[in-house]
């Protein structure tokens, strides 16, 4: 029998549910497939890579959120992609603004 990984998440979501992990922080990038037939000539394939990066547990309201943005800039400059923009939409930060 012949497996081929579709999703990182749910191997990770088993994992951490299985060794009843409190709180863990990872990132994986990892080949994955898909189990339909994607439109090849609209950009999907049947195999690509996947990045995810997961946090399971309780956390600083928040961090998990900031750490996010800031790996990904992190990571777009270390490719010397400097030249982005980071947009954040979030409800709660804009209500903020507006109530000062």
């Amino acid at each position: 029998i012949l497996a081929l990984r579709y999703d990182l998440t749910v191997p990770f979501a088993r994992y951490v549910a299985m060794k009843k992990i409190k709180n863990i922080k990872r990132y994986q990038i990892a080949r994955v497939y898909r189990r339909d037939n994607p439109a090849m000539t609209k950009g999907r394939y049947r195999e690509f890579y996947q990045c995810d990066i997961d946090f399971a547990g309780e956390y600083e309201r928040m961090l998990t959120d900031t750490e996010c943005v800031k790996l990904v800039c992190d990571i777009l400059q270390e490719l010397d992609m400097n030249n982005f923009t980071v947009k954040v939409n979030h409800r709660k930060i804009l209500d903020g603004i507006y109530v000062n």
